[in-house]
């Protein structure tokens, strides 16, 4: 069974056939119910969600906002009150809600479905096909692989 982020990921997927990639993430917030808007954050805060409110920091790129946007319906479909700022014994929590983020974002702009069929694509190929920066593409077919995924591949890599 994979985790939660995965499956939370795999659930929303599910609930939108029909999905074309780049996923348009604006669009997937706002069927979820929430509003992505721009805002002029100071750095280095890029992204905050709070309530149904999903705000990036103005001036970003597309690859950029497509992957905050996802990290931050992922702290909303996942965790119950999410905030900005935790006290020091709170670090744990944070690291392993940030980790859910990130692997909910990858699942979602990568999802297995669409990564599966498309065989052994470089890391670039797999970044310009799903519109992300390469370190996700990197992350999602190494750390964030599903058990499936790593067994279809370790086949793969016998059959050659």
């Amino acid at each position: 069974m994979e985790n939660q982020a995965v499956e939370k990921a795999k659930e929303l997927l599910r609930r939108y056939p029909g999905l074309s990639f780049p996923v348009d993430m604006e669009k997937l917030v706002a069927m979820e119910g929430c509003e992505l808007i721009e805002w002029p954050f100071l750095f280095p805060v890029t992204e905050v969600k709070h309530g149904r409110w999903i705000g990036v920091a103005k001036g970003l790129g597309p690859i950029e906002i497509r992957h905050l946007a996802a990290h931050a319906l992922g702290h909303h479909l996942l965790h119950c009150g999410n905030q900005l700022w935790f006290q020091e014994w709170q670090q744990t929590s944070l690291m392993k809600q940030e980790r859910e983020a990130d692997e909910f974002a990858a699942h979602i702009l990568i999802p297995e479905t669409e990564l599966i069929p498309l065989g052994n694509l470089n890391i670039w190929e797999i970044a310009d096909r799903f519109g992300v920066s390469e370190d996700l593409a990197h992350q999602r077919i190494t750390e964030f692989a599903t058990s499936i995924e790593r067994n279809l591949w370790l086949e793969r890599d016998r059959e050659i």
